[in-house]
This record gives C-alpha cells, sequence and structure tokens, in this order.
C-alpha cells in the first residue's frame, strides 16, 4: 500500500525512510533495505554488482561478466594465503593496480573498508605486509621454504587451469541456471546443490 514499507508495512516518516521513498510512498523502510542489501551482498550475484559499483566509483574499469567473476572466485580461497573469501565485498585483487579485466585480477580475502576483523592481503596501502609477502610466509609455513619465482608462475598457471575450467563448465549454464548461481552463495554451494538435484 502507497505509504507504508512494502516489507514490514511500517508508515515511511522521516526517521525511518529516505526523502526519495518517503515522497513516492513506495519502497522500503531503511530497516528493511538494510536487511535486504545484507542478504543481497552475500550472494554470487550481489558480490559482482557491489565490485562492480565500487570499481566504478573509485574509477576504475569493470570488464569482468558475472560467469567471469564467478569463475574467478569459484575455489572460495585467496590467492595468496589461501584464505576465505569475503562473505561481503567482491573479494578481487588486481594485478599492478589495473582494471577489473579476466586476467588482471585474483582471488584476495579483501574487506570492506570499515568491516571488523584484520585487513585483507590486498590492503597494502594500510602499511601491512604486502600480498606477495603473505605468499611467501604461506608458502613456508606449508613446505619449509621460501617460494621460487617459478613457484609462484606455478601458482599463478594452477589458479589459470582452475579458473578456465570452471568458467567453461558456467559457459553450459542455462539461463535459469546462471539465475540460480547468482542467487547462490558460492560456485560450490551451486555446483553441490545442482548434483544433489540431478540425483
Amino acid at each position: 500500500m502507497r505509504g507504508e514499507c512494502s516489507r514490514c508495512k511500517e508508515p515511511f516518516n522521516s526517521r525511518n525512510a529516505s526523502p526519495v521513498v518517503v515522497k513516492s510512498g513506495y519502497g522500503r523502510c531503511r530497516s528493511c533495505e538494510n536487511n535486504h542489501t545484507k542478504i543481497r551482498s552475500r550472494t554470487l550475484g550481489g558480490r559482482y554488482n557491489l565490485g562492480g559499483s565500487q570499481a566504478r566509483h573509485n574509477k576504475h574499469k569493470w570488464e569482468l561478466s558475472f560467469q567471469q567473476y564467478a569463475a574467478i572466485v569459484a575455489s572460495g580461497e585467496c590467492f595468496y594465503c589461501d584464505g576465505s573469501l569475503p562473505e561481503a565485498a567482491a573479494g578481487l585483487d588486481r594485478k599492478e593496480n589495473g582494471d577489473y579485466a579476466w586476467d588482471t585480477v585474483l582471488p584476495c580475502c579483501a574487506k570492506q573498508p570499515k568491516a571488523e576483523g584484520p585487513r585483507g592481503c590486498n590492503e597494502t596501502k594500510s602499511g601491512d605486509l604486502a600480498p606477495i609477502l603473505l605468499f611467501a610466509r604461506r608458502w613456508h609455513e606449508k613446505y619449509g621454504r621460501l617460494p621460487t619465482e617459478q613457484d609462484f608462475d606455478n601458482k599463478i598457471r594452477e589458479f589459470e587451469a582452475d579458473r578456465d575450467r570452471v568458467r567453461d563448465i558456467i559457459a553450459d549454464l542455462s539461463m535459469d541456471e546462471i539465475k540460480k548461481l547468482k542467487r547462490a552463495k558460492s560456485v560450490r554451494e551451486f555446483l553441490s546443490s545442482a548434483r544433489a538435484d540431478q540425483t
């Protein structure tokens, strides 16, 4: 009904809704809009949209299709430290601070600037360790030695092979399956539910 939140049915006023919503009489109150945004940002489609808008806000080109984005973050792990990707941010790191394109980004445990907790691997401007040093530390913890340039190149090639394999799988999905993938929290979640549906 006009003049109330479409979710909770609370009447609009200047304290609980934006001026545009109050004036038009249509939409969601601030509380319901915030809840909607939180839920949406935890899906692959929501993180993709958030990444694109943040990139454009920071004057970077966003040249990734949704399918490319999903393939890049399919592992769910940071390229540098093997940590989990963020639940409410795009989770990408640009090579050489370039634009967001297929061959210039890696999955990274980035996070939104105001979020609580330790900083992500891509936040080198903060004065923390650079991502390559975090990669070297993680490698040393795993293998008891520092990585060589060849080790790093091999890891890049391994990531690219996995990314390309997932992209080929996603390219074969129907439009309905792409919609389901956008609503999933991760590629793994989508693939496991798709397998369960087939059995």
